[in-house]
């Protein structure tokens, strides 16, 4: 009996020490390794591409001087938000002074981002004087711009533009074939270079329907003023014969819409499809700024090595995002409301914006976009 006791203890001490070889002190790790037959030492050594692109971690940042329920700000966040989905990690920085911006983008380097997205152009500048010190510091970060126009040519900086030219030109030519009457509003936020973007691009989209219609503008003042917002759409339908405005005012323009809807106005939205928020009975068509798209591929293309197959070849390092690099400049929701005769016309001058058939600028060749 005390033999077989013993022939046991024997066995599991026998097995506890082949256990602690083949586990201990990291073993398992370097049994793995070698247990891949097919690998050289110096592939072991020398991971392939693919494999470091795979370790890298996914992390981002999104730093704005805005509030984040800002329209467009809750469409631009539409891009981490869809990273996050795919297994990125994410960090918001709404400052509210300028002295923020400095240490927020240092925080987020810091923090290990692949990408940080710097919105607009009151942050771009920081950005640009920081690349400097950042590419010595994180070699693998790369800034992105977003709606920024700030001239740089940097190497882990990117301007992200998405043009609202375009899409306001297919809200001008829509609003021109469904409007009855000869006068169509658009009411901006500000009188400033950024709206008239909007509004020119309307006008020329306005003028190439042919049927002569003019187009009533009125600025608001402000961005962020909805009351005013519903004040100047009330005083424009007052004194107009009007029935649809275009609204490019941000949270002004949900006061726009207010009254637009109150008086039984169609409303023309803007960057994002607002028919879904507001309704379509009253915003029928919205004007589509993509960029929430746009930086979803900077991202993603940047992870995996391929950013510089995107960056343009202007001036300046930039992705330009339009109708022909496949932004959407409508919704298919609000197409689908409109007859089909006039769904057909929709679609036939949309294939001219893509192709380049049609001149959206035509006119306004100042304000084609070169480069930075």
């Amino acid at each position: 009996m005390k033999k077989e006791i013993k022939r046991i203890w024997s066995l599991i001490l026998a097995l506890t020490m082949t256990l602690t070889l083949l586990t201990g002190c990291g073993g398992g790790q370097k049994a793995d390794t070698a247990g891949d037959s097919n690998q050289t030492p110096a592939e072991a050594e020398n991971p392939s591409e693919n494999e470091t692109e795979e370790a890298k971690e996914k992390k981002a940042a999104f730093i704005t001087m805005q509030s984040l329920s800002a329209p467009f700000m809750t469409l631009c966040h539409q891009s981490v938000e869809k990273l996050e989905e795919e297994g990125w990690t994410n960090t918001d920085y709404e400052l509210s002074e300028a002295s923020e911006i400095g240490d927020a983008i240092r925080s987020a380097a810091a923090d290990g981002c692949s990408s940080i997205f710097v919105m607009l152009d009151d942050i771009a500048p920081m950005a640009i004087e920081l690349s400097d010190e950042l590419a010595e510091n994180y070699p693998d970060l790369t800034v992105f711009c977003a709606d920024a126009y700030t001239a740089q040519n940097t190497p882990n900086v990117v301007n992200i533009i998405c043009d609202s030219w375009e899409s306001s030109f297919m809200a001008g030519y829509v609003a021109a074939i469904t409007t009855k009457k000869d006068q169509i509003g658009f009411i901006g936020c500000v009188d400033a270079t950024v709206i008239h973007r909007f509004l020119y691009g309307f006008e020329c989209g306005v003028k190439y329907a042919g049927l002569g219609q003019e187009v009533v503008v009125s600025y608001i003042g402000t961005a962020e003023d909805s009351l005013k917002g519903q004040e100047v759409a009330k005083a424009m339908i007052t004194n107009n014969d009007i029935d649809t405005i275009f609204q490019a005012a941000s949270l002004s323009g949900t006061g726009v819409i207010a009254e637009c809807r109150e008086q039984g106005i169609k409303c023309i939205g803007c960057d994002s499809w607002q028919g879904g928020e507001f309704g379509q009975d009253t915003v029928y068509w919205s004007a589509l700024k993509s960029i929430q798209e746009a930086m979803y591929n900077c991202a993603v293309a940047a992870q995996n090595g391929t950013l510089e197959d995107l960056i343009g070849t202007g001036t300046g390092r930039y992705y330009y995002y339009d109708a022909a690099a496949g932004a959407s400049l409508y919704a298919e929701e609000d197409l689908a409301l409109l007859d089909e005769e006039t769904q057909a016309k929709v679609k036939e001058v949309l294939a001219g914006v893509k192709d380049g058939s049609i001149d959206v600028y035509e006119g306004y060749d100042e304000y084609r976009f070169t480069g930075l």
